[in-house]
């Protein structure tokens, strides 16, 4: 199981070739000191980039993803912690990738045109429910053909699902307490848009009130809540700042 992914199919942005944030197969690379990661964040594609620095010393990675599966976003940022490395964001770095490898980060750079957003994380009010997850599941199961839904029991199915998601969930909310424990970093920042400002869906967050939840040494453009968003919504996808209107975080 895992969090709706934010997945771009495009290599183009703003006109000029650039990493695939959404790549099943992840583009992974170390130069010097610096490892790329860009792709989606999911067990294998981690699992692969920490074998391939293992042993080595990284001082900066560079990441371009859309997001993928929280828990092994909490690996690969924890990893990112552990080493002190920098953290450059390559076009954008959303979802898991915003909640656990940007906030890790010694220093966080966000370049020009690239983008950092939220939309929720393991204690978000709006997950998934048991009543989602069942209609998944009819839903695959009204797919097969008669003869293979024969040789399975619906309700047994219905009732190993949820069974399943709670289990995850609790576990994904046990591993990210201690993960934002140790990073010493409120993980509100991965929720405020949605619950305190009514966004649907991704929303970014300019670099002093990021400072809010304890995110900090985050270097961007002077006009980075300025940024062309167009592009990223052309793609379909629902992408805004949210200014925190307090001066301390809700």
């Amino acid at each position: 199981m895992s969090l709706i992914l934010f997945a771009f199919s495009q290599t183009q942005v703003f006109g000029r070739s650039v990493y695939d944030p959404s790549a099943e197969e992840a583009y992974i690379s170390l130069e010097g000191t610096t490892a790329t990661f860009a792709g989606s964040i999911s067990d294998l594609n981690v699992t692969k980039f920490l074998d391939s620095v293992e042993g080595r010393v990284v001082e900066t990675l560079v990441v371009a993803s859309g997001g993928g599966e929280i828990n092994a976003g909490m690996r690969l940022g924890e990893w990112v912690f552990d080493n002190q490395a920098d953290v450059v964001v390559e076009t954008m770095c959303m979802s898991s990738c915003a909640n656990y490898v940007f906030t890790a980060g010694r220093r966080k750079i966000i370049r020009a045109n690239a983008i950092v957003g939220w939309h929720g994380n393991a204690l978000q009010n709006k997950g998934m429910t048991d009543a989602d997850v069942r209609a998944e599941i009819i839903q695959a199961y009204d797919q097969l053909d008669e003869q293979a839904r024969n040789k399975l029991d619906l309700e047994v199915l219905l009732a190993q699902g949820i069974q399943q998601l709670r289990e995850y969930m609790e576990n994904s909310k046990a591993n990210q307490a201690r993960f934002f424990e140790k990073i010493d970093v409120d993980e509100y920042i991965c929720r405020v848009g949605n619950e305190e400002y009514g966004v649907r869906s991704f929303f970014l967050l300019s670099v002093e009130d990021m400072a809010k939840f304890g995110v900090r040494d985050v270097l961007a453009p002077d006009d980075y809540e300025l940024t062309d968003l167009e592009p990223y919504r052309r793609m379909g996808k629902s992408v805004e700042f949210v200014r925190l209107t307090n001066s301390e975080k809700p």
